[in-house]
């Protein structure tokens, strides 16, 4: 499988939301609150994303950094199918 990283800015919240339901993460994860859901998103500093060779969504990880010393990891998810 090929698999493609990006650094992905305006992710759509759905797709944050199928990807924290197929990795497990939805039982730690506010899903049933798409507006925080939202600044989940909107809010993250950096966000990088995998896509599988179909463009699925299959990994995510946000980040809150000063992009010059730190990063600090936020949220870190897979789907529990793909390895990545």
């Amino acid at each position: 499988m090929t698999i493609a990283y990006a650094i992905e800015d305006g992710l759509e919240p759905e797709e944050f939301i199928d990807v924290l339901k197929r990795s497990g993460l939805d039982a730690r994860r506010p899903v049933d609150k798409p507006d925080v859901i939202q600044g989940m998103v909107d809010n993250a500093d950096l966000t990088i994303t995998a896509r599988d060779s179909d463009g699925r969504l299959i990994g995510v990880a946000r980040s809150v950094t000063d992009f010059a010393y730190c990063c600090y990891l936020s949220d870190l998810e897979k789907t529990l199918k793909e390895e990545i």
